[in-house]
């Protein structure tokens, strides 16, 4: 006879499925339940009703049919309790209010000061975005914060252009708000926001180029970051052997000649604009402007040598880029793909990040709510603009 303990452990787990199975499926009926996950009818509706009890699930009606009873569909209660995610870059600090399924968004963005501690600025601008939260059964459930260097175990290892390497921000805020603070990598949140939403494949590569080059992996479904959680910082590959300095210190490393930084410092130089943005560079490259053909092609040329590297070590089902290159220029991925000659691109997808600026934010939105919920392999149909 099975002991208590087994009894509860099997419950749970199978509570997990079954929640999991109406957060992909819904619509969805107790009985296509249990037909789909192989548990007995009383199981289901157990299970249901206990999630019912919880706020977690809501009966939102009737399936028509000619024979028999109408069977209630049951859908996940996205509304029953709010996340708080932070992009906490060189330049802002980016925060987003949203319910489970990163819907009904807040955005709120601050300049992150120099002069002021890291801890300091966050706690005040969460606390005034909280402000705005609406009332839900459970509140906000989560704080997850997206670091632009090296995070281990919601520890931070390394920041190459910002010093936050000192600072336990998971033990501060947690103490700070009495709230589940989860600290993670921002490429890594990248990769798992294009992968709820837009990309489900098994394995996943996600490129965030911004003031440095990350890499967010997910291997069979699950995210992989290494022994360290040094697994994906790409951009600290060597390309140029004794190159350009870089913080991390090795010398020519991937991200000091196809970063967005690196990238912009080049057109500056090049194009005598020392005030120049990003933005203006691409505009200026869609008007054919010399200067900017020639950075915008440096990027190309240095990402399509990346990305072949990328494909010799992971071989994976699709690759994401995200890049204010490749958000305001056409064709700018194509472009990278015809100077792949690796005969292993013809098995992968190459693709813009939808999410863009969003993918961060959303991605610490889903690692809340799935640390809330227990659940793991989730996939949620594409956001509608919001």
């Amino acid at each position: 006879m099975p002991s208590l303990g087994n009894q509860e452990y099997i419950r749970d787990m199978n509570s997990r499925l079954v929640l999991q199975q109406i957060i992909n499926k819904e619509p969805i009926s107790r009985a296509d339940l249990a037909k789909t996950l192989g548990l007995t009818k009383a199981t289901i509706s157990s299970i249901v009703q206990s999630f019912i009890d919880d706020a977690y699930v809501i009966e939102v009606g009737s399936l028509d049919t000619t024979k028999g009873r109408k069977p209630i569909l049951l859908r996940f209660n996205a509304d029953c309790a709010s996340t708080l995610a932070v992009d906490l870059s060189v330049d802002n600090i980016t925060i987003l209010i949203s319910n489970l399924r990163g819907e009904k968004c807040q955005i709120f963005q601050h300049p992150n000061k120099a002069m002021e501690t890291p801890e300091s600025q966050l706690c005040r601008y969460i606390e005034e975005a909280m402000e705005h939260c609406p009332q839900t059964h459970y509140g906000v459930i989560g704080i997850a914060v997206g670091i632009h260097g090296i995070v281990h175990d919601n520890e931070i290892m390394f920041t190459p252009y910002y010093q936050l390497s000192s600072l336990n921000l998971r033990q501060y805020l947690e103490e700070y708000f009495n709230i589940p603070v989860y600290v993670e990598n921002e490429a890594n949140l990248s990769a798992i926001g294009e992968k709820t939403y837009y990309y489900n494949y098994p394995s996943l590569i996600n490129i965030s180029v911004h003031s440095g080059v990350g890499m967010g992996i997910i291997l069979d479904h699950r995210l992989y970051t290494g022994l360290n959680g040094y697994a994906g910082e790409f951009g600290h590959t060597i390309i140029e052997p004794d190159g350009k300095p870089c913080p991390c210190g090795n010398h020519g490393c991937f991200e000091q000649y196809a970063s967005e930084r690196a990238i912009l410092a080049l057109y500056r130089q090049r194009s005598n604009r020392p005030m120049a943005t990003t933005e203006q560079l691409c505009e200026a490259y869609l008007k054919n402007e010399p200067e900017a053909i020639h950075c915008i092609d440096t990027f190309v040329k240095y990402m399509a040598i990346g990305l072949n590297n990328i494909l010799n070590i992971f071989n994976p089902d699709i690759v994401v880029i995200n890049s204010v290159f490749t958000m305001n220029i056409p064709n700018l991925i194509p472009q990278v793909c015809s100077r792949l000659y690796n005969s292993l691109s013809r098995s992968c997808t190459f693709v813009p990040s939808i999410l863009q600026d969003m993918s961060i934010l959303l991605g610490g939105s889903c690692v809340c709510m799935k640390n809330f919920l227990k659940v793991q392999n989730v996939e949620f149909k594409p956001l509608e603009k919001q």
